[in-house]
C-alpha cells in the first residue's frame, strides 16, 4: 500500500480504530520500557557509583538514612535512564501516530527538530557531567566547609541531585531546536528574538535561580549556557527565515509542487 494510500486510510480511521492504535503503540513503548528498566537496574550500581565517585573527589562522605534509601535510588535512576534510552522509540511512536494529521509545512518543521533534540539533550548533560557539575560540586563542598559541620550527605539526595542537573542541562539545549520549529511554522522571526533580547536575558537569569540550588555559581552555570544557545537561536532562525522566504517565491512561481510532492 503506498505511502498515499495509508495517510487516507488513517484520515478516515474511526474513533475506534483510533483508541486502538494509541493503546497498541502505549503498549510497545510500556513494555519496551519496562525490559529497558530491568537491564538498566542490572547495571546500574556502576553508573551509581560513577555519579557518586564525583562527590567523592570533592570530598563528600555519604549516608543513607533508610534502609531502603539506596535501594530506592537505584530504581529511581534505573527508570529514568531507561525512559532516556526508549525516547527514541516513542518519540517515532508520536510521530508515526501524528504526522497524518500534520500539513507539509508542519511537517518540515518538526521531522529535523525530532533528531535534533536528541542530539542537543545528549550534548546538554554530557556538558553538565563533564564541565558544570564538577564546578558546581567543588564550590558547594567548599561554600560549606566548617570546623563544626561535616560533610555527611544523604545518597539519595546527592543522586537526585546530579539527576535534577543532567535532565534539567539536557532540556535547557533543546532552545536551538525549539527556535527551529518555532520560526519553520511562523511563530517567531530572528527580528523579534534581536528585540527581545534583553527581557530574554533577564528571563534566563530568573529561570535559572528557579530550577538551581540556592547558589551563584549554580545560577551562572546554567544561565550563560542559555544565553549562548539564544544567540545559537538567533542565528539558526534567522537560516530558516531565509529558507521560508526562498520557498515563499518559489511556491509563488509554482517551482516547489514537484518538490513538496517527492518530500511526502
Amino acid at each position: 500500500m503506498s505511502e498515499k494510500h495509508k495517510t487516507v486510510d488513517q484520515g478516515n480511521m474511526s474513533l475506534v480504530g483510533h483508541l486502538t492504535e494509541i493503546r497498541n503503540r502505549i503498549a510497545v513503548c510500556f513494555i519496551t520500557l519496562v525490559v529497558a528498566f530491568f537491564v538498566c537496574f542490572a547495571f546500574i550500581k556502576p553508573l551509581a557509583n560513577e555519579l557518586l565517585e564525583m562527590g567523592l573527589t570533592a570530598g563528600f562522605q555519604y549516608v543513607y538514612l533508610s534502609p531502603s534509601e539506596l535501594l530506592t535510588s537505584y530504581f529511581k535512576l534505573s527508570l529514568i535512564l531507561a525512559a532516556v534510552i526508549v525516547s527514541p522509540l516513542l518519540i517515532y511512536e508520536i510521530w508515526s501516530f501524528v504526522a497524518p494529521a500534520l500539513t507539509k509545512k508542519e511537517k518540515r518543521a518538526i521531522r529535523p527538530a525530532l533528531a535534533g533534540g536528541l542530539f542537543f539533550f545528549a550534548l546538554g548533560a554530557v556538558f553538565a557531567y563533564l564541565v558544570a557539575l564538577p564546578f558546581m560540586i567543588q564550590f558547594l563542598i567548599n561554600y560549606s566547609e566548617s570546623e563544626f559541620i561535616s560533610s555527611a550527605i544523604s545518597v539519595a539526595s546527592y543522586l537526585d541531585f546530579m539527576i535534577g542537573m543532567l535532565l534539567t542541562f539536557g532540556l535547557v539545549f533543546e532552545e536551538p531546536m525549539l527556535a527551529f520549529v518555532f520560526s519553520s511554522l511562523g511563530i517567531i522571526t530572528p527580528a523579534l528574538l534581536r528585540m527581545v533580547r534583553r527581557y530574554a536575558i533577564l528571563m534566563i537569569f530568573i529561570l535559572a535561580a528557579v530550577i538551581t540550588p540556592p547558589d551563584v555559581v549554580s545560577q551562572f552555570m546554567i544561565a550563560m549556557p542559555m544565553i549562548v544557545l539564544y544567540e545559537l537561536s538567533i542565528t539558526i532562525s534567522s537560516v530558516v527565515y531565509k529558507r521560508r522566504q526562498k520557498r515563499a517565491a518559489m511556491e509563488e512561481s509554482g517551482e516547489d509542487d514537484d518538490e513538496e510532492d517527492e518530500e511526502e
